[in-house]
């Protein structure tokens, strides 16, 4: 019995130990854009990093592919109800059509980040646009989430350019 206790508190330490600069990352700039030939949502995200330390991933693992620093958008009730979801996984995910990212972040300069999700077919796109914010960025280094900027708590935020709302963040800091 003893060491399945140690053994668990060994391995909960772990993961919350494992990225220790996911307090110096920022989110710099949000944009979205609906493509309307391929019914997609995309993001485009500036993560800015405020440290004094490279952000990098940490993840290893005995494969060849090292996983690497990803963005993932999880999408609250309202959006999830216009996107194609995941139907295999237990957790609530859009159907990814694609993303690219920054391998990594030096200290005072900004990482880019695309992401694009799968709308459902006949939904109203505007509105989708409307509920792009209603979701909560991840931050992942492998399979491990190192930080979430909830999205839906900055629409007060929120700027229209060109008839194209922006999310755009400047030195913030959101917690984890």
């Amino acid at each position: 019995m003893r060491k399945l206790l140690l053994l668990l508190s060994i391995t909960t330490f772990i993961p919350l130990t494992a990225f220790d600069r996911a307090e110096q990352i920022s989110i710099s700039n949000i944009e979205t854009t609906i493509i309307k030939a391929e019914n997609v949502l995309r993001y485009d995200i500036k993560l800015k990093n405020l440290g004094k330390k490279t952000v990098k991933s940490e993840f290893d693992s005995p494969g060849h592919h090292h996983y690497g620093l990803e963005i993932v958008v999880r999408p609250g009730k309202k959006l999830a109800s216009k996107m194609e979801l995941v139907n295999d996984s237990k957790f609530i995910k859009m159907v990814s059509m694609g993303g690219g990212a920054t391998g990594l972040i030096e200290p005072g300069t900004e990482g880019s980040f695309h992401v694009e999700y799968k709308i459902k077919d006949g939904e109203n796109l505007k509105e989708v646009k409307k509920l792009a914010f209603d979701s909560t960025l991840l931050l992942l280094d492998g399979v491990n989430i190192i930080k979430e900027f909830p999205l839906n708590k900055r629409l007060s935020n929120m700027i229209t350019l060109n008839n194209t709302p922006r999310l755009r963040v400047i030195n913030y800091q959101f917690h984890k």
